[in-house]
């Protein structure tokens, strides 16, 4: 089902939460209120830059192309407590926490439907659960904050330890999920339905059954969660790859296969709300042409393009460019040779694509993906395999994904017979399937700290046996260099440790 934009929502700008004694006493300024918990999603803080772009890059699949010896920044782990990036990052989730908080404390206030109103507290109980589960998996232990707080009031707040974290956001995000609306009863994927719910849900358990808590029970639940969303009717993989990303970028919704994006809007020039994000312009074929410009911040690495093995995937010459432009001053498309591994730029959202016109240098209304109905399949795959085996409900499921893309599927003598084998299979066609979607560092981690580390220091030998001897690759090789066990967290903010002194530093920062 693919439907136009819906701006109403997105275009509600919210209010400043510091005094709200005023703010809570009619459905619209509730509905207000949970725009302004979902705008958390869209700063440069999150995901309209720092976290796809440099938070979650520089893995195997993904590095940043930049070639700053001298600049701190997360992507080439060449950063500290101090890195305004990070800051921001933390600084913004617990934004959208307290004006979660806020909008929970005084969801009872105006006279309203109850139905409507548990829909409202539903998606901000979820929204909360969901920044916490980005704060844990980057910090660990961090500070479970569920009342409002006022700036200056009550700094001095000790972490939470990590397991009873994810204990709150499983009961919460449990709790959400049936007080929600359906998808197909929303229309539009920017607000977070039933079963985007049940998805991420999913995803938690993936992550609690992975490290650090290695709670192998939760396989179970994963399962389950992820077969809830399977059996709902409402999801189905679109038979273009390709489409999903083109309309991420031309302001329509897939609701069938895109279940929850990160809404982005205009170009921000002139005096309109302005609500666009940096993900066409990062993600992008190298140009400085004035009508497509590409910053191509983001290069794909050789072992992604090499994951391809067959030659029909579609995927392949898709999110890693088939091809650079002639030169910056023309749009003449000059196909890359088979030897130029190293040199692709990650193409999945193409500027080509985008129906705002003027296309601003900086910014772009490009969506961006947080859960797709593959990424459910491949879950559930994953989460069977760990229960039973390399089962046929398994398989299917990860056929059901390769199939999509035109590649070669196990059946018959292709069919996985081990356990391990099936599971590197999932971690491969994860990397396939999702690549540049903000989930490739998360998901190594849970895996297991040897094989995130193992990774990095694999890039490390490639890219200084083969590759080219630009200042690019150059730093791209000194990032994976820099790697180490004290990278599966980010440091605590040292702006956060000079305010709240009851904050203690993450382990090797």
């Amino acid at each position: 089902m693919i439907s136009l934009s819906c701006t109403n929502f997105l275009e509600t700008e919210p209010t400043d939460f510091s005094s709200p004694d005023d703010f809570y006493n009619t459905e619209d300024q509730l509905n207000q209120a949970l725009s302004g918990v979902y705008t958390a999603l869209a700063k440069d803080g999150t995901y309209a830059r720092n976290l796809p772009v440099e938070l979650a890059l520089n893995t195997d699949e993904a590095f940043y192309k930049k070639n700053f010896t001298t600049y701190t920044n997360p992507a080439q782990y060449n950063y500290d407590a101090a890195t305004p990036i990070i800051a921001a990052c933390w600084k913004t989730l617990y934004e959208g926490i307290n004006r979660a908080n806020y909008l929970l404390a005084n969801a009872h206030i105006p006279k309203m439907d109850e139905t409507k109103r548990n829909v409202i507290k539903g998606e901000a109980m979820f929204l909360r659960a969901y920044y916490y589960f980005i704060l844990v998996s980057m910090w660990g232990d961090v500070p479970l904050i569920l009342e409002p707080t006022l700036d200056g009031k009550n700094v001095n707040i000790p972490k939470t330890p990590q397991r009873e974290i994810y204990s709150f956001i499983l009961r919460e995000m449990t709790a959400a999920q049936s007080m929600v609306d359906k998808i197909s009863d929303i229309g539009f994927s920017g607000r977070a339905s039933k079963t985007t719910m049940q998805g991420i849900l999913a995803r938690v358990c993936l992550k609690m059954a992975g490290e650090p808590l290695k709670d192998v029970s939760k396989y179970e639940l994963a399962r389950a969660w992820a077969d809830s969303v399977i059996t709902s009717n409402e999801h189905e993989l679109n038979a273009d790859y390709t489409q999903i990303f083109k309309n991420h970028s031309s302001d329509q919704y897939d609701i069938k296969e895109s279940m929850w994006e990160v809404e982005f809007w205009g170009n921000n020039l002139g005096n309109a709300y302005r609500a666009a994000g940096r993900i066409g312009n990062q993600f992008s074929i190298r140009t400085t042409h004035a009508e497509m410009y590409g910053y191509a911040n983001v290069g794909a690495t050789k072992k992604l393009f090499q994951l391809y093995t067959d030659p029909n995937d579609v995927r392949r010459d898709w999110n890693v460019a088939p091809f650079k432009y002639e030169n910056n001053n023309t749009l003449i498309p000059v196909p890359h040779g088979p030897n130029d591994v190293f040199v692709r730029d990650a193409a999945k959202w193409r500027r080509d694509y985008e129906t705002v016109l003027p296309r601003n240098v900086d910014f772009s209304p490009t969506n961006f993906p947080l859960l797709r109905y593959a990424d459910v399949l491949l879950m559930y795959a994953e989460a069977e395999n760990e229960l039973n085996g390399p089962s046929d409900d398994a398989h299917e499921k990860l056929n059901m994904v390769r199939r999509r893309a035109n590649a070669y599927e196990y059946v018959g003598a292709n069919k996985i017979t081990d356990k391990d084998d099936f599971r590197d299979t999932i971690i491969d066609e994860r990397s396939r399937e999702l690549c540049f979607e903000g989930l490739r560092k998360f998901d190594l981690i849970r895996w297991g700290k040897e094989l995130f580390l193992g990774e990095m220091r694999l890039q490390q030998i490639d890219f200084e046996n083969n590759a080219p001897t630009s200042p690019n690759m150059k730093e791209a090789h000194n990032a994976y260099g820099r790697v180490s066990e004290r990278h599966l967290l980010f440091p605590i903010p040292a702006s956060e440790l000079s305010i709240n002194k009851a904050m203690t530093q993450n382990k090797g920062w």
